[in-house]
C-alpha cells in the first residue's frame, strides 16, 4: 500500500465504510496460524505469511499493494483481471461482504453496478474503473483509495460514501491543469446523498462548479481555487439546488446562485476577485464568516441578495486597501439587500467600497410591486467604514416599497456622504448607532439623513465630528409625499456637527445638531447638544424648523446654542393630525432683533424668543411692532424684579401675573399689572376689535402704541387712565 494513502488515510479517514458506527458481521475466514500456513491446509482465499504475495492479508505493511491488519477480521479478494470485476464483487456479495482489492489496471463497467453496503473497493494506485456512458456504479459499501484517479468514462458514480476526493476523477491541483471536470465530477456523485467534497491541498484552476443538492464542497487548509481563465473568477454556481454547503476554501471565488435554499457559504478567502457574489431568488440561505479583501471588483455589488428571502449574512468582512475601493460612487456596493424580505445583516465588516456599505433596496427590473418591495429585514452589529456613499442606506425607487427596515448598533465611520439614510421608506428604526467621520471632506446633509420618510423612529444614536448636520429631514422631489412625516428622534447624543466649520451664509441648513428641513408632525425630545469644537469662526445650531408641526421639548442644550426656525413652524400639536396651524413660539437665530424691528417671514400673531436679549417677543399684525414679553422666573408677588425699557410686559411664572412697563424710566407707577380676568391678553388689530366689547378684552392699539383695556365701562391704558380709541 502506498505511503501516501496510509497517511492520508490515518489522518482523514478515507475509504472508512458508508455504514460507519455498525458492528462488523461475522466472518468464516478469519486469519490462519502458522501450521496452517506450513501444512499447505489454507483456507480458501488465505495466503499464509511464508507466501506473501500483492494484494495479500498481512498482519502488517509489507508490499505497495497489501492490506492491513484492520482488514484481518473480513472475507477478501483480488480481482484476477480486468474482465473479472463483477464476478469478483458478486463472489464477494455471496461471501456476506468483505474487502475486494482492485490492482492496477482498466476495469470496464458496461452495465449498472450496486456495491452492497458490506462491500470496500480496495483500488491501488493505477487501479480505474471505467464506467460506460448512460451507465450508473452505486457504491453502497467504502472505498480506499490515495489521492490518485480510479473513476474514469463518462458514466456517474453515487453512493453512500461519506467522503470525495476530485483526485478519484481526474484532478490534478498542481496549478497548470484544468480541474473543472475532476472535481464537478465529484460533486455530481456527492448530489443528494449528504456526503463532502474534499479538496485536499494544492491549487485547482476551473471555469465553473456547478454545486448540486445536499452536498458539501470543503477544502483543507492550502486548498486554492483559481480560475483557468486570466482574467476571471473561479466561479460556483447553483441554480435549484437546496441543502448544499461550501466552505474552507481560498482564492478569487465569485458565485452565482440562483433559486436554491437551504444552503451555506462559510469561510472563504477570497482575494482580488473581478466579480460579485449574487444570489437570485433563493431563500434560507446563510452567507457567514467569509472574508472578501484586495478586490479588484471595480463595479459590481460584492454580495447581492435579489429577491431573496430569510437570509443571514453574518460575520463577514469585505476589505479593500484603497479608500473607496478607487471606484467613482455607487461602482459596488459592499452589501446589497434588493426587493427581499427577512434577511439579518448581522455584525459584518465593510470597509473601502465605491459605494454604500450596506444597502437595502427595490429592484425596478422587477415589474410586480408585491416581489419588487424590501421590507422587513435587519442591519446589525456591523461596522462600516470609508465606503464611497452611505455607510448604511434603505432606499425605495417607488416611494415606500421599502418599508419595515431596522438599523441597530452599528458603527458608521468615515463614510463619504452620511453614516445612515433613509430614501422614500416608511416604518423603520435606527437605533444605538454610533456615527463620525472626522477624516471626510466631501459631504451631504447629515450623519443619519432622512428623505420623503415617514414613521421611523431615530433613538439612542451617538454622532460626534461630522461634517454637516447631525440629523437632517429633508424633502425627496421626486417621491408623491416629498415631505418626512411622523418622525420621533429621542435621546440621541450629537456633538460637534458641523467640524468642516462651514459658514452659514452659504451652508445653512447644514449646521444643525438636528434639522427639520421639510418635515411635519414629528417629535424632537430628550437630545443632548453639544459643541466642543474649538477654535470655531461659524455659529451653529442645535436645532432648525424650516416648517411643519412638531413638538420639541426636554432636549439639553447647556451651551444654549441657537435653535430657530426661518419660516413658519408650530411646536405644539396633540393627536395624529393638525386641524389648522396655530402659531405659538418661534426661536430666533438672529442675535440682532430688536424691538420695533423687522424680521423678515416672521408672521403676525407669533411669540418669537430673542436669542440676544434672552426675551420672548410678540409680533403683532403691524409688522414694525414687536412687543417684548419677558419671564420674570424670581418675583413671588408685587411689581417685577428686573427693569425693563418701556413697551416690555413681564410675566412673574411663580404668581401668575402679567405686568406693563408703559411710563418713563423714573415715573411713578411705570409698572401696571395687566388684570387677567376670563380671557388672556387678546392683541388684536384695532379694527378687529368686537364694536361691543366685554368687561377684560385688551388689545394693542396700532394708533396710541400702547395697550388698552376695557373696564366694563371704559377703555384705559394700563396706568388707569381713561382713552378714546376707536375699537
Amino acid at each position: 500500500m502506498g505511503r501516501l494513502f496510509d497517511r492520508h488515510r490515518q489522518k482523514k479517514g478515507i475509504g472508512q465504510r458508508g455504514n460507519r458506527g455498525r458492528a462488523k458481521p461475522e466472518k468464516k475466514i478469519a486469519s490462519i496460524s502458522a501450521a496452517e500456513a506450513t501444512s499447505g491446509n489454507l483456507p480458501l482465499n488465505s495466503v499464509g505469511t511464508s507466501n506473501l504475495v500483492d494484494g495479500a492479508v498481512v498482519t502488517t505493511k509489507i508490499a505497495e499493494h497489501s492490506v492491513t491488519a484492520d482488514k484481518l477480521g473480513l472475507s477478501w479478494l483480488s480481482v484476477p483481471a480486468a474482465a473479472g470485476f463483477a464476478d469478483a464483487l458478486s463472489r464477494l456479495k455471496a461471501q456476506g461482504g468483505g474487502v475486494l482489492v482492485v490492482p492496477a489496471g482498466d476495469y470496464p463497467i458496461p452495465a449498472d453496478t450496486v456495491v452492497d453496503p458490506g462491500i470496500t473497493l480496495r483500488l491501488m494506485n493505477g487501479a480505474r474503473l471505467n464506467i460506460a456512458q448512460g451507465k450508473v456504479l452505486t457504491i453502497n459499501g467504502g472505498v480506499e483509495a490515495g489521492l490518485y484517479p480510479i473513476f474514469t468514462g463518462s458514466g456517474i458514480v453515487k453512493g453512500a460514501l461519506a467522503e470525495y476526493y476530485p483526485q478519484w476523477f481526474g484532478a490534478a491541483a498542481d496549478g497548470n491543469a484544468d480541474d473543472s471536470a475532476g472535481i464537478q465530477a465529484a460533486v455530481n456523485a456527492a448530489d443528494g446523498s449528504g456526503a463532502t467534497v474534499v479538496l485536499p491541498a494544492g491549487t485547482y484552476k476551473i471555469r465553473e462548479i456547478k454545486l448540486q443538492s445536499r452536498m458539501k464542497l470543503r477544502g483543507e487548509k492550502g486548498a486554492v481555487l483559481e480560475p483557468f481563465t486570466a482574467g476571471q473568477d473561479a466561479k460556483l454556481t447553483a441554480s435549484g439546488a437546496a441543502g448544499f454547503e461550501v466552505a474552507d476554501l481560498e482564492g478569487p471565488i465569485s458565485l452565482n446562485i440562483l433559486s436554491s435554499s437551504d444552503f451555506v457559504i462559510r469561510n472563504l478567502r477570497v482575494r482580488q476577485n473581478v466579480e460579485g457574489w449574487h444570489i437570485y431568488q433563493s431563500e434560507d440561505g446563510q452567507l457567514m464568516d467569509n472574508r472578501i479583501v484586495e478586490s479588484a471588483n471595480k463595479d459590481e455589488r460584492f454580495i447581492y441578495l435579489n429577491d431573496c428571502t430569510r437570509m443571514l449574512v453574518q460575520g463577514n468582512q469585505i476589505r479593500n486597501q484603497t479608500l473607496f475601493n478607487g471606484a467613482d460612487p455607487n461602482s459596488n456596493t459592499g452589501i446589497n439587500i434588493s426587493s427581499s424580505s427577512y434577511c439579518q445583516i448581522v455584525n459584518n465588516y465593510v470597509e473601502n467600497c465605491g459605494g454604500q456599505g450596506i444597502c437595502f433596496d427595490t429592484n425596478t427590473g422587477i415589474a410586480d410591486a408585491a416581489s419588487r418591495a424590501c421590507f422587513s429585514n435587519i442591519a446589525a452589529g456591523n461596522i462600516v467604514i470609508g465606503n464611497g456613499q452611505e455607510g448604511i442606506t434603505a432606499f425605495a425607487s417607488k416611494q415606500y416599497e421599502t418599508y419595515d427596515i431596522t438599523v441597530v448598533n452599528n458603527i458608521c465611520i468615515n463614510n463619504r456622504y452620511n453614516g445612515i439614510e433613509f430614501w422614500g421608506v416608511r416604518q423603520g428604526v435606527i437605533e444605538g448607532n454610533s456615527i463620525s467621520a472626522p477624516a471626510m471632506k466631501e459631504y451631504s446633509f447629515g450623519a443619519i439623513n432622512i428623505f420623503a420618510t415617514k414613521d421611523v423612529i431615530i433613538d439612542g444614536n451617538s454622532i460626534e465630528n461630522v461634517p454637516t448636520s447631525g440629523i437632517a429631514l429633508v424633502n425627496g422631489p421626486k417621491y408623491p409625499e416629498s415631505r418626512c412625516q411622523n418622525i420621533i428622534i429621542t435621546s440621541n447624543r450629537i456633538l460637534n456637527w458641523n467640524n468642516l466649520d462651514l459658514s452659514p451664509a452659504t451652508n445653512h441648513d447644514q449646521i444643525c445638531g438636528i434639522n427639520l428641513f421639510n418635515a411635519d408632525c414629528c417629535l424632537i425630545q430628550g437630545n443632548l447638544l453639544m459643541d466642543t469644537r474649538p477654535g470655531r469662526k461659524n455659529i451653529v445650531k442645535a436645532i432648525s424648523v424650516v416648517e411643519g408641526r412638531h413638538l420639541i421639548r426636554g432636549n439639553i442644550n447647556p451651551q444654549n446654542l441657537l435653535i430657530d426656525d426661518h419660516v413658519e413652524a408650530d411646536l405644539t400639536w396633540a393627536g395624529h393630525q393638525i386641524a389648522e396651524r396655530t402659531p405659538f413660539v418661534r426661536f430666533s437665530s438672529l442675535p440682532g432683533d430688536v424691538n420695533n424691528g423687522v424680521m423678515t417671514g416672521v408672521d403676525p400673531g407669533t411669540v418669537w424668543y430673542n436669542h440676544s436679549k434672552r426675551a420672548l417677543f410678540y409680533k403683532g399684525y403691524d409688522k414694525t411692532m414687536l412687543t417684548p414679553l419677558v419671564l420674570d422666573e424670581k418675583s413671588t408677588s408685587g411689581f417685577p424684579s428686573g427693569d425693563y425699557a418701556p413697551g416690555f410686559f413681564s410675566y412673574q411664572t411663580q404668581t401668575g401675573r402679567l405686568f406693563y412697563r408703559g411710563k418713563p424710566n423714573n415715573s411713578n407707577g411705570k409698572y401696571a399689572e395687566v388684570v387677567l380676568k376670563d380671557k388672556f391678553i387678546n392683541l388684536k388689530r384695532s379694527t378687529e376689535v368686537s364694536k361691543i366689547p366685554v368687561e377684560g378684552d385688551t388689545y394693542y392699539d396700532t394708533v396710541r402704541k400702547k395697550p388698552v383695556y376695557y373696564d366694563g365701562a371704559n377703555w384705559r391704558d394700563f396706568s388707569g387712565n381713561i382713552v378714546s380709541v376707536n375699537p
